[in-house]
């Protein structure tokens, strides 16, 4: 299911726009730097304006732009509305996410805007108030993702669902999903029978596995038992 931007537009006006002028503004002008932005900053930009963010969540796994970012007056200490330099691994969404972004270049930096459902798909992590009206903005604002288009990106991104490391703080994608649904599509959803069981049947099938009927394995093990 291939699926456009949804936007062609890149508001660098925003407050996060205001804040990548100021950061390109201090970074050396010798190399070209690619930093990629996640969180609400990008919706803000490519989608809508209004939506309110407290800062920018970006990364660049290259080069260590805290000091540029401290350089630019634009860390907690000295702003309000910050830059938050993050990893690639923070940005925990679709595998397809690289193959449909939206750039724009300032000067020696190109600034990466993912697709707008690898950002929600990145916001089921956590899930939060602020996450939920990222949803209801970018549905708003441009009818999607439509319950297929995110059951079938979800379904691309199954591995989100496995449990997290000992070391890491749990997040429950598919307990979060059961509360999306509700709130967005107007239903209930079941993810292991929705999402996660039919992806990986397409795992399987793409292995040459054969399915597995279930049912049929208990029939034949009650009959071998009675005889």
């Amino acid at each position: 299911m291939a699926i456009d931007y949804w936007t062609d537009q890149i508001d660098l006006s925003t407050p996060a726009g205001a804040a990548l002028k100021k950061l390109a503004g201090v970074l050396p002008q010798d190399r070209s730097f690619r930093i990629t932005l996640f969180g609400s900053a990008p919706i803000q930009i490519t989608v809508e304006p209004s939506l309110l963010s407290a800062d920018v969540d970006l990364f660049c796994d290259e080069e260590d732009l805290t000091e540029f970012v401290r350089k630019a007056g634009l860390d907690r200490e000295h702003s309000d509305f910050h830059v938050q330099v993050c990893s690639g691994l923070n940005f925990r969404t679709s595998p397809h996410w690289a193959a449909r972004t939206l750039t724009t270049v300032m000067g020696t930096v190109t600034f990466v805007f993912p697709h707008p459902i690898d950002i929600l798909i990145a916001k089921l992590n956590r899930l939060d108030e602020k996450d939920l009206e990222a949803f209801r903005v970018v549905m708003r604002k441009t009818g999607h993702p439509t319950e297929a288009e995110l059951i079938h990106e979800l379904q691309m991104a199954v591995d989100l669902f496995r449990p997290s490391f000992d070391e890491e703080q749990g997040q429950d994608i598919a307990n979060n999903c059961r509360r999306l649904w509700p709130l967005i599509y107007g239903r209930e959803i079941d993810p292991r029978k929705e999402i996660i069981a039919p992806a990986l049947q397409k795992r399987r099938e793409g292995y040459g596995e054969p399915a597995r009927d279930y049912k049929q394995e208990l029939r034949d093990a009650v009959k071998a038992f009675q005889n």
